[in-house]
């Protein structure tokens, strides 16, 4: 026995939809919230954690995030080709990290840290077998060149392919694997002189 048209019909409204990536650019371009609630869920997680492997700052990284979504959803009607928004985005983020950066090495520069005004040094104590294993990895990353970085963070903790990152950051994909592996030795390296692994 089938149900009337109206009751289908019904129930498919109210069915979760699984849009795909060009639904959704196409609905927030035509300022559809719910659309854009889509794109954010589907990547904030990632470029949260971009965010935070550059500023290692739970806080600072938060606002990254919605910077770089401000940005996206400013320019979401620039989008002309799907196929390259994702790398778009990550490129949103990645320059929205650099602006910080240089942001903040200046105002580095500016100020004097209060630890040497008092002549005390205030040490954090990290209670946590988990920070104090995952430190030296974090140190090891944030000494990297940014390139080397760059490049190190999406292969390995995004899990792009090199064939994403070298659309992404406008690089033949030699170029990518080869910088990949220079930033894997200087971790080893790092890690090695100091004794964490």
């Amino acid at each position: 026995m089938s149900r009337p048209k109206d009751e289908r019909s019904e129930q498919a409204l109210l069915a979760p939809r699984e849009d795909t990536l060009d639904d959704l650019i196409a609905r927030g371009q035509d300022g559809d919230a719910l659309a854009l609630e889509a794109i954010y869920f589907r990547y904030k997680t990632a470029l949260f954690n971009i965010a935070y492997r550059y500023t290692y700052d739970r806080s600072t990284a938060e606002d990254l995030l919605q910077e770089i979504f401000i940005k996206v959803f400013t320019h979401l009607g620039d989008v002309r080709t799907t196929q390259t928004f994702t790398g778009w985005v990550y490129r949103i983020a990645l320059n929205t990290c650099y602006s910080h950066l240089r942001g903040k090495r200046a105002e580095l520069q500016k100020n004097v840290p209060l630890a040497e005004v008092e002549g005390t040094l205030h040490e954090v104590q990290e209670n946590s077998l988990a920070r104090d294993v995952r430190k030296p990895l974090d140190d090891a990353i944030a000494g990297l060149p940014r390139k080397l970085k760059e490049i190190f963070l999406l292969h390995d903790v995004q899990g792009f392919k090199h064939g994403e990152i070298a659309r992404m950051l406008g690089l033949s994909v030699g170029t990518s694997k080869s910088q990949l592996f220079k930033a894997r030795l200087r971790i080893r390296e790092f890690l090695k002189e100091r004794k964490a692994c």
